[in-house]
């Protein structure tokens, strides 16, 4: 009788301890939606999401925006999509050169404005391209395409993107001697690395998303301007 009663103890506790562990009716973890591509742009085919957020950023009027935010004063929102890809830098370039000669549904390309003719330059020499494009229906409406190699852009501005990161913490009267240090040495000041609609700002804004990884990336921000 005392061996039936200690069994019965112990089939109680597992008994207890089962129910203890199983998921209570409504609690089951919902599983994460993968990312999507948001902005209505096609991706270089065979890239993978890694990221997709909603973007807005507000300009002042005593800022100088650039690229899709070069409409002005305003709010500007919409989507920020990053994603990765094992090909090449080169063919990603020439993928987003097709793009810029045949748009997909949709846009129309934008030659790049003589204010950032020097921003690509040196955008191009150090492993990010870029293509601008615009919604033919919505003048306020644009689109900022960015190919970039992580790792060549690290290695050759490096220095640079330490620079940067500590930038806008700084108070604006010593922001100076970054800039000239950075203009003298890549022709590029932080100032321009971080002005809105900035191409290399995206680029550096995505960078944390390929540490340890061996993809080039593709930056897509669509936004649309709000008075």
């Amino acid at each position: 009788m005392k061996h039936v009663f200690v069994l019965s103890v112990v089939l109680i506790a597992v008994i207890a301890v089962s129910c203890s562990k199983s998921t209570t009716p409504g609690s089951e973890v919902t599983p994460t939606a993968a990312p999507q591509n948001t902005t209505g742009f096609p991706l270089y085919p065979g890239s993978e999401i890694l990221a997709s957020k909603e973007f807005s950023q507000t300009i002042t009027s005593s800022q100088a925006g650039t690229g899709v935010m070069s409409s002005g004063a305003g709010t500007y929102t919409g989507n920020e999509v990053i994603a990765g890809s094992t090909a090449p830098l080169a063919q990603l370039e020439t993928w987003l050169h097709q793009n810029a000669q045949q748009p997909p549904s949709g846009f129309v390309a934008m030659t790049i404005p003589a204010s950032m003719s020097s921003a690509y330059a040196i955008a191009t020499k150090n492993g990010v391209d870029f293509a601008i494009f615009r919604d033919p229906k919505n003048g306020k409406h644009g689109l900022i395409v960015v190919a970039m190699d992580p790792s060549a852009m690290h290695r050759r501005l490096g220095p640079a993107l330490t620079l940067v990161s500590k930038y806008e913490a700084l108070p604006q009267g010593m922001r100076q001697g970054i800039d000239t240090q950075l203009k003298a040495r890549f022709g590029y000041t932080a100032s321009e690395f971080v002005q809105p609609g900035s191409p290399l700002g995206t680029a550096v804004g995505a960078m944390t998303e390929f540490q340890n990884k061996n993809e080039r990336a593709i930056i897509v921000i669509d936004a649309t301007k709000h008075s």
